[in-house]
């Protein structure tokens, strides 16, 4: 946790903690706040300014808010551990021979060096703070981004494990390619990145709950919405099924029908919110929605979890790679990019299940997992060829399929509520329906 950044809110702190020591079983924090001191030197304070009144105590103020956490949990010490720089890292000698490694490479490797300073810069500039000079403040700065490195790869021997998973909320580009061995070619094996999103960062919502509408007085989804003449529809773009455009028209095969099926019933429909994919059963049960209006492939996962209508149409999955990747299913450095609970991630589980996984946030465009194949960001994923079809009319790289045989076949369906079929059951019938029409003509 970075001293002075203010998205470890109390409530953030405990969820982490909860989800980590659920997945995990324990959970080391670490608050660098000794190299926090090179930031806000960076910042402008005078060194001992910088340490006395700002890493030090916004440090400090982390390791409260963790120990109140814990003790809000029922965690013990053996659970979570809180790292203190200065005792156990600063001045230990394979922590500083791990430093001296780091600094070696970024003095000697260019896209490190730009990759760090980059990242640093974005810090600085998304402080607001008015600097003198900013390229001499990046340079006083990166030493915080060198000392993390350092210590993460010397973790596995402090916390006396085979591997570490660093955990955060959105993506760290900068993290990730060094542990790909993408500067020095060697993969680090005993390092991970997991990309652990609070629920409220997995979807965009477009309308207000109200009270009426998650009343538990109604007998079933179809209950609700044939009493409040409203369809709570969630979606995400998923082009052809269902397409948003720049100016948030919706459209699309899917979008078709629900608005048909809509009409005949005597509902208003209300987009009420762009949700992940891995994140759509969470959703449905919590009452947010009464169907999600995008495709949705039925997983075996997600079948444990849910009800699914008829199938529309199916779908044939390939493997999808760079035009100079060649797929080696034995390499287990192998980048795989995932979303967290949606197929990709389903496949990956059983095809790949060794394999370092890079992840691509809840509400990021499906596309957006070939976009981290072809810039190199992870080195195969799983797609629809249509949908890769789309991507590549506007790519520089264009991506090719591994092999000519599809790993899956899908079926095309709506999502709804476990245990409440009453919506689904709605909806077979109009699709049923649908189907003699089509085949009539």
């Amino acid at each position: 946790m970075s001293p002075g950044n203010s998205y470890f809110k109390d409530e953030e702190i405990k969820y982490l903690l909860e989800k980590t020591v659920s997945r995990y079983g324990r959970v080391a924090i670490m608050i660098a706040d000794v190299p926090a001191i090179a930031t806000y030197v960076a910042f402008g304070y005078a060194e001992n300014k910088a340490r006395r009144l700002k890493a030090i105590p916004q440090g400090n103020l982390l390791k409260n808010k963790v120990t109140r956490g814990m003790g809000d949990l029922g965690y013990s010490s053996d659970q979570v551990r809180i790292i203190e720089w200065a005792d156990e890292v600063e001045n230990n000698t394979d922590y500083q021979k791990s430093l001296t490694a780091i600094k070696s490479l970024y003095n000697t490797n260019l896209k490190f060096q730009h990759d760090a300073d980059e990242t640093t810069r974005t810090v600085l500039v998304g402080s607001k703070r008015e600097l003198v000079d900013i390229e001499k403040s990046v340079k006083t700065a990166v030493h915080y981004l060198l000392s993390e490195f350092a210590f993460l790869v010397w973790a596995p021997k402090l916390l006396h494990v085979q591997k570490v998973v660093y955990i955060y909320h959105k993506n760290w580009l900068v993290y990730e390619n060094f542990i790909a061995g993408i500067y020095d070619s060697i993969p680090k094996s005993g390092m991970e990145f997991l990309l652990m999103e609070n629920p409220y960062e997995t979807y965009n919502p477009l309308w207000a709950l109200e009270e009426t509408d998650i009343d538990s007085s109604y007998v079933n989804s179809l209950d609700r919405v044939t009493k409040t003449k409203t369809l709570r529809v969630a979606f995400s773009n998923y082009p052809p099924a269902l397409i948003q455009d720049k100016n948030g028209n919706i459209s699309g095969i899917f979008y078709e029908i629900i608005m048909r099926i809509a009409k005949k019933y005597g509902w208003n429909v209300v987009w009420s919110e762009e949700t992940g994919y891995g994140v759509i059963i969470e959703g449905l049960e919590s009452n947010r929605f009464d169907i999600f209006g995008s495709t949705v492939w039925p997983t075996p996962e997600r079948l444990e979890s849910a009800s699914f209508s008829e199938s529309l149409y199916t779908s044939e999955v390939f493997e999808w790679v760079r035009p100079d990747f060649i797929l080696d299913k034995n390499d287990l450095n192998t980048r795989v990019v995932v979303k967290e609970g949606d197929i990709s991630h389903s496949i990956t589980l059983t095809d790949y299940p060794n394999n370092r996984l890079v992840y691509v946030p809840q509400l990021t465009d499906p596309r957006e997992l070939l976009t981290f194949v072809a810039t190199n960001r992870g080195d195969v994923t799983f797609a629809e060829p249509s949908l890769v079809n789309l991507f590549n009319e506007t790519s520089e790289i264009k991506l090719i399929r591994a092999s000519d045989t599809p790993i899956r076949t899908y079926g095309n369906t709506f999502i709804f509520k476990k245990d409440d079929v009453s919506l689904r059951d709605v909806f077979n019938q109009e699709l049923e329906m649908f189907t003699k029409l089509i085949l009539e003509k």
